[in-house]
């Protein structure tokens, strides 16, 4: 009798044991998904033992149940905003460092990237002063040979520098990136070679431009620039923090950051670009890459878009960006 009594007892527990199994891979275990993650390394031959790992990638095919919602909501409005001729298209790349949840809207899609060139001529010469210390305090002229260029390009704006006046690298860089200077811009490209320009691309293993006219890239490829400084896997701790400090102070406030509260801070790039001739405009071009330094909860955020003029473009960023930081306040 009493090994009757064991018998039933050792079935209850089995059975019990077994549910309690089966619930907690039906309801806890199975819904986990796990996404494939890719890892972007440095490309570079000089080093033999080593392989610098620059960032990382999730699988854009899959995305984790908690941004499905907010992907969702972004693409509706990209859709009304074409719908309603805003925009022509857009294209977004949006990464929560908290919770290294990210993805990636109209992903592929190819945009010139105008003056957003401009942090890769940043990162550049920062590259090139860690083994040459005393390059920033370099002094370079603007001559009249360097800005004739401005006359050469349509729609190129102004710049503060004046001819035969001269100026170091690290103040030309800090116009080139708060206030987009072309004229900085173009001296400081007339003063680095293209091999050390290039060797930026080919380190992050992107396309290096042939010409700036023509070159095109994706919103997800250039965010790997702005990610790099984040994560300081390219240039080292110093240089990164000084890009992005540089960032910072970006005085352009017709993108992301017009949705955003003024004392929130910000290290972003943009860049315009105006396909056709002064007479008759095809179609502008306007993008914005952000950091937004959100309390506790940093989140990079690009957006690349394409309009028939300045105000579609530039009202669209502003209602995405407003749409993640209300979702960051929310969440």
């Amino acid at each position: 009798m009493i090994g009757k009594h064991k018998k039933i007892i050792i079935g209850l527990v089995i059975f019990v044991v077994g549910f309690g199994i089966g619930f907690l891979v039906k309801n806890i275990l199975e819904p986990i998904k796990i996404i494939p993650t890719i890892s972007i390394r440095e490309n570079d031959d000089q080093y033999k033992f080593i392989h610098p790992l620059l960032a990382l990638d999730r699988s854009y095919d899959t995305i984790l149940p908690e941004y499905q919602g907010l992907d969702n909501k972004i693409k509706k409005t990209i859709e009304d905003d074409i719908s309603s001729n805003l925009i022509s298209d857009a294209s977004v790349y949006f990464i929560d460092y908290k919770k290294f949840g990210s993805f990636t809207i109209n992903k592929d899609e190819q945009y010139s990237p105008a003056s957003l060139l401009k942090v890769i001529i940043m990162i550049a010469y920062l590259k090139q002063s860690e083994s040459n210390p005393s390059l920033l305090d370099q002094k370079l002229v603007y001559e009249k040979s360097i800005a004739k260029y401005l006359e050469e390009v349509p729609f190129e704006t102004d710049t503060e520098l004046k001819i035969d006046n001269t100026y170091s690298v690290r103040t030309l860089i800090n116009k080139m990136i708060i206030s987009s200077d072309n004229g900085a811009k173009d001296l400081l490209l007339s003063n680095i070679s293209d091999a050390y320009l290039n060797q930026v691309y080919k380190d992050l293993n992107l396309q290096a431009p042939k010409d700036n006219i023509n070159y095109t890239i994706s919103v997800k490829d250039y965010s790997l620039f702005f990610r790099i400084l984040y994560n300081a896997t390219y240039l080292n701790q110093e240089n990164s923090e000084k890009a992005l400090s540089i960032l910072s102070q970006t005085t352009f406030s017709d993108g992301i950051t017009n949705t955003l509260p003024s004392d929130l801070v910000v290290a972003h790039k943009f860049g315009e670009s105006v396909n056709g001739s002064k007479e008759q405009i095809n179609f502008i071009e306007l993008h914005d890459c952000d950091i937004i330094y959100y309390p506790n909860s940093p989140y990079l955020l690009c957006i690349m878009t394409k309009g028939k003029d300045f105000k579609g473009p530039s009202t669209v960023i502003g209602e995405i960006s407003k749409i993640i930081y209300d979702y960051k306040k929310q969440n």
